[in-house]
């Protein structure tokens, strides 16, 4: 049993609930691989290989691609998150892709090994379907969006749930408070989260920069005015 698998697998929510002689057991199930950047751990309609992905160090992105071949990311992950759950259970094939942003290791567990883990622990169960519920709703929140909302409010929109899933809030030397994200997407991730072009993606952050909402400083996006970003939003 490797002591550093355990301690990653702590670190993940949907294990929170475990003792310790359930982790050494899940510990012993996991095959650890490494990705490069910009490699593909998992694509769109494949059904060759389901496994639950942890991830252990680095970053990825995951996304669909439309009948016109163009990318939609869905969201970026990063350490201690997961992806791969879907097919994990309903054995279907994979419903987006993923690639790696970074180099990457992954801690992989495979479907029949998953699936006997769920029978003997209700706990990883419980959290599994919390963590779907999540999903999907973030994901109805960001399907209406693309279809009701400008493409400045989309891309408001977008930089919120940013800031909501990696936002760090931090106090600058003046005593007020802003939300810094590190390593921010590209200005061509951020629109395809956003569904438009990255020209306009430009355009309208050096608007957001203008109006003093945002700044974007090296690889980080900082939040000044996360109310001017909400209304934004909200003007759809």
């Amino acid at each position: 049993m490797d002591n550093n698998v355990v301690g990653l697998l702590k670190g993940v929510e949907l294990f929170s609930e475990l003792n310790e002689e359930q982790l050494a057991m899940l510990a012993n199930l996991v095959v650890v691989q490494n990705f490069n950047r910009d490699e593909t751990v998992v694509l769109e309609g494949d059904s060759s290989m389901q496994a639950l992905y942890l991830i252990a160090s680095g970053s990825v992105q995951v996304y669909m691609t439309g009948v016109d071949g163009r990318e939609t990311i869905l969201s970026f992950l990063e350490r201690g998150d997961f992806f791969g759950e879907m097919s994990l259970i309903d054995g279907e094939p994979r419903s987006a892709s993923v690639r790696t942003v970074t180099d990457a290791q992954m801690l992989i567990i495979h479907r029949e090994s998953f699936i006997q883990l769920l029978r003997q622990t209700p706990e990883i169960s419980m959290a599994l379907l919390s963590e779907i519920s999540k999903r999907l709703r973030k994901a109805n929140k960001q399907i209406g969006s693309l279809s009701t909302m400008s493409v400045s409010g989309r891309v408001a929109g977008t930089l919120l749930n940013l800031m909501e899933e990696r936002g760090v809030r931090i106090h600058t030397d003046n005593g007020t408070m802003v939300t810094v994200i590190h390593n921010r997407p590209t200005q061509q991730q951020l629109a395809d989260m956003s569904g438009t072009t990255r020209e306009t993606v430009s355009r309208i952050c050096s608007m957001l920069v203008k109006a003093g909402a945002i700044a974007m400083t090296g690889k980080d996006i900082v939040i000044f005015d996360e109310n001017a970003l909400q209304e934004k939003a909200a003007k759809g």
